[in-house]
């Protein structure tokens, strides 16, 4: 006989809804959890740089030496470091001299991005591709950015990281169960709603779980694991999460919706601007999502304006993980 097998629910905030993290059987629970084992780990490179965003004492020659390993990811980084999006004066041609520019953080945060994505190659269905969902994601990492920088809310460079790598879930379930996924695309077209949504209606565990119990077993920073598993969540009242980082999951919840926005549910004119990773929802900002930050209903506009600065000049990016 069929039972349901229930997550436990993480803080005390009301907005927690156990229907979101239900999977149909216990079997089914553990055999995602084994596909999940099955993926591989983090690149070695990411690995160490991962250590080394952990550790306080990390500078960045520390990094520039890891870097010097791998030529490859070190061409990614100058190329994205040379581009309009940081305009580095008379651009850079060594590592230590990016460093110099943009910090030890902005480089560590890249260098993870990149390894993470470097690790995925498709994605989503005949309509729904690879670079549709890398663009989308390239959009909310941006617009976490601008957010974070704009009204000074935690660090900028840890908003980008968080906002790239919200949707990695959506990944990991194509990698290990693809009918599923193309199944929940199906029905989000036909339905125009969101992902998430869907997964709620066909009683799935969504995409935000998987994606950060991968990003766990990858080691990833503890608040890029919680952006990952809330962004779709109002975090406010969730005595689990620390304070430190619930205003960093808060920007990329509000930076994610403002993209799906823009994007346009029919996946039309705005999708080829701001990506598409296959939520066909309107992207409604809600109150709560600008309150929560100290922002007001006419923030909302200057955000959009923001947004479609900074993806005009992030073109760069659209290759650095080719």
């Amino acid at each position: 006989m069929s039972h349901a097998l229930k997550q436990p629910k993480l803080g005390t905030g009301a907005i927690e809804t156990a229907s979101e993290f239900t999977v149909k059987t216990a079997a089914e629970y553990q055999e995602l959890t084994t596909k999940l084992q099955d993926m591989p780990t983090l690149p070695v490179i990411a690995m160490k740089v991962n250590e080394l965003i952990a550790d306080p004492n990390a500078t960045s020659t520390d990094i520039a030496a890891i870097l010097k390993q791998d030529q490859v990811l070190t061409a990614k980084i100058l190329r994205l470091v040379n581009s309009s999006y940081y305009a580095v004066p008379g651009g850079v041609t060594d590592v230590q001299k990016a460093l110099a520019f943009l910090g030890f953080n902005t480089v560590a945060q890249l260098v993870l991005s990149l390894s993470v994505f470097s690790m995925f190659s498709k994605f989503g269905d005949d309509s729904l591709t690879m670079k549709d969902f890398w663009m989308h994601a390239l959009a909310v990492a941006v617009c976490s950015e601008e957010i974070a920088k704009r009204w000074k809310i935690g660090k900028p460079e840890e908003a980008f990281t968080c906002g790239l790598l919200h949707d990695i879930g959506k990944l990991v379930i194509y990698e290990v169960d693809r009918e599923r996924l193309v199944a929940i695309l199906k029905k989000t077209r036909e339905t125009k709603k969101g992902f998430v949504e869907v997964e709620r209606d066909l009683d799935l565990l969504n995409h935000a779980y998987i994606g950060e119990m991968m990003a766990t077993r990858w080691g990833l920073p503890q608040v890029v694991r919680q952006a990952i598993r809330y962004h779709h969540t109002d975090v406010s009242k969730m005595a689990s999460i620390l304070a430190s980082a619930k205003k960093t999951i808060q920007v990329v919840r509000l930076a994610n919706t403002v993209v799906v926005k823009a994007a346009g549910a029919d996946g039309g004119v705005g999708a080829k601007t701001y990506g598409h990773s296959g939520d066909y929802s309107k992207g409604v900002v809600v109150a709560e999502m600008l309150e929560d930050l100290g922002l007001k209903i006419d923030d909302l506009t200057v955000i959009e304006k923001d947004l479609a600065k900074a993806m005009e000049k992030a073109g760069a990016f659209l290759n650095a993980n080719a």
